[in-house]
């Protein structure tokens, strides 16, 4: 009895180890360049906004954790714990995309002006009343 004991605890302890390994590996897993990689889709911001809305679900699961660049006119400049966000307009909508710019954007980000009309590629995330985008880069 013993023995049977010792395999059920060893091969318990096994999948815990293994479990672990892979979780710490996911956890640390390195953010994708946004720089280098292809966008999955190039859409203004009044169609991202629109389709969010009228599509929701189809939308999130369209968009959601994808590389997308957006144009779209800028209507607010600002910064949020030492980066840059810009927020696009919508022109038939309350809503705007929230572009979260990567620290290495903040010296082109100041270059900027309200209501000039930009590219910018990043990380979607989802859509609360405004469509939210991480790692953003502005696109030339």
């Amino acid at each position: 009895m013993t023995g049977k004991k010792f395999k059920i605890i060893l091969s318990l302890l096994v999948l815990v180890i293994i479990g672990l390994v892979v979780s710490f590996l996911y956890y640390n897993k390195p953010h994708a360049n946004i720089e280098k990689s292809k966008s999955d889709y190039s859409l203004t911001a009044n169609q991202l906004i629109k389709e969010y809305k009228e599509q929701g679900i189809e939308a999130e699961k369209k968009y959601s954790e994808r590389i997308i660049q957006v144009q779209g006119q800028i209507h607010k400049i600002s910064t949020l714990k030492g980066n840059s966000v810009i927020t696009l307009q919508s022109s038939d909508s309350e809503s705007s995309v929230i572009c979260h710019m990567l620290p290495e954007e903040n010296a082109n980000v100041l270059k900027l002006k309200n209501g000039q009309e930009i590219m910018v590629k990043g990380k979607c995330t989802g859509f609360l009343l405004d469509v939210i985008m991480v790692r953003c880069i502005l696109v030339e």
